[in-house]
């Protein structure tokens, strides 16, 4: 007989335990317990309302046994990115029609995200067609690390078996993801969809900064009035906003401009001074004037970076740019100022400028931005095109009326920076492999 079931390799266990254990784990699983989830594109069937009470149960599955939390985001990066496609879309596993390949997930060290082909029958509580909430279920398992089980009552079992009025998680389902993540022990905890626009709408109402920069220990700020928040992945950190005279000492709110040099000393503009830093420790005898410590660059910045491209500082203003460099005679050179147009695709005054790596720059205008390649010296193509809501992108807000259908991993752009990404969230073993998961038909 033919079934559904994942291509997988079925290795059931790993090491000295692999004849006790019937579930098979990656050994790779997220290192966080609070993670989001975003349905990025739906099924053309299915009402959407429908869909997200499905996918809300497939991963209260796994959250009824353990201290995982999910929150469904509805704009912007989340961790967990679920698509409903046909053909390729994108990630080298094309889905082939009704009847073949159902849906695909990535275990965690490749971003947990799953794609279902949309193509196929896509049904809730009947018998006929395939029942979503028990394959995005068995999914999830792989987003969360589990692999196969050899227990023919798992939902993590390879081959998928029809819908199942009665569903409930095996003994063996749930010791696979306890030995992961532990037990429960916080009652009551379960996906939980809140809206980020809540936490802060500050910056979810009004996302126009005043500047963003990045510190000597790879840290990620934006500066907004007399606040501060710490940017991390497409979200805002816990804990935010704070008082940015308790940040950085001394330093008053409404900072025009800021930026790290390769010194490890982070400067920062207001008017006509600015300040210098290291860490968040003052150096002694400021603030002093710019036209003392930057001459040739004007007053009442925008906007400042080093851009990673050349490592070069560039200031702008208006329409305009200078680039600075403290080791020349004069140090901006007889050329500039220089038309904003030179960097094209990008409007005149910007709010603030931060570099990514060497391949992007990010330039702020009001409540969007600019997605700037450098190789290329254009703003870059892509879907949606850029400018893009801020607030969705990088401050996680919920906007309903802004669905974006790909995403993007804005903190991740180097291997440097992906290397910490996967430091902070992931605990990481010796897996076997990584292989993505596709259901496809096979013989029993």
């Amino acid at each position: 007989m033919s079934l559904p079931r994942c291509s997988v390799i079925d290795m059931i266990g790993y090491g000295a335990d692999a004849h006790t254990e019937n579930f098979a784990l990656r050994r790779i699983h997220w290192r966080k317990k609070n993670l989001t989830y975003r349905i990025s594109k739906y099924p053309k069937l299915l009402q959407r309302q429908e869909v997200d009470n499905e996918i809300s149960r497939a991963f209260s599955v796994w959250s009824d046994h353990t201290d995982l939390s999910f929150r469904q985001k509805y704009i912007g990066a989340a961790d967990i990115d679920i698509r409903f496609e046909v053909n390729g879309h994108s990630d080298e596993e094309a889905f082939d029609g009704p009847g073949g390949v159902l849906a695909h997930a990535y275990f965690p060290m490749y971003g947990g995200n799953a794609h279902f082909d949309d193509a196929e029958q896509w049904t809730i509580g009947v018998e006929n067609g395939i029942n979503l909430f028990q394959v995005a279920a068995h999914e999830f398992g792989h987003s969360l690390g589990l692999g196969h089980s050899r227990v023919h009552s798992a939902l993590m079992e390879p081959f998928y078996r029809g819908y199942n009025p009665n569903f409930q998680l095996s003994k063996d389902d749930i010791l696979g993801i306890q030995s992961l993540y532990g037990p429960k022990t916080k009652i009551g905890q379960s996906t939980n969809p809140i809206s980020p626009k809540e936490e802060h709408p500050n910056l979810c109402n009004s996302p126009s900064i005043d500047s963003i920069f990045h510190t000597s220990d790879n840290k990620t700020f934006i500066f907004k009035g007399d606040k501060y928040y710490r940017i991390v992945a497409n979200d805002i950190a816990p804990g935010y906003p704070k008082n940015i005279s308790e940040g950085w000492p001394g330093l008053p709110g409404k900072i025009d401009a800021a930026f790290t040099h390769q010194n490890g000393k982070t400067y920062f503009f207001q008017g006509t001074k600015y300040w210098r830093y290291r860490g968040k420790e003052m150096d002694a005898d400021y603030p002093k004037e710019i036209s003392d410590g930057f001459p040739g660059i004007p007053n009442h910045l925008d906007a400042v970076m080093v851009w990673g491209y050349n490592a070069g500082i560039y200031f702008f203003k208006g329409s305009q740019f200078w680039r600075y460099n403290s080791k020349k005679k004069p140090p901006v050179p007889a050329v500039y100022p220089k038309e904003i147009s030179y960097w094209n695709g990008i409007p005149n005054g910007i709010n603030a400028v931060v570099h990514q790596g060497k391949k992007f720059t990010y330039f702020f205008k009001d409540d969007k931005y600019y997605r700037f390649n450098n190789e290329k010296l254009q703003v870059d193509q892509d879907d949606p095109p850029f400018p893009r809501q801020t607030a969705a992108w990088w401050f996680g807000c919920k906007n309903e009326t802004d669905i974006i259908t790909t995403t993007e991993k804005s903190g991740m752009e180097t291997f440097d920076e992906l290397d910490d990404f996967l430091n902070d969230n992931f605990w990481t073993f010796d897996a076997d492999s990584l292989e993505e998961i596709s259901w496809i038909f096979d013989n029993e």
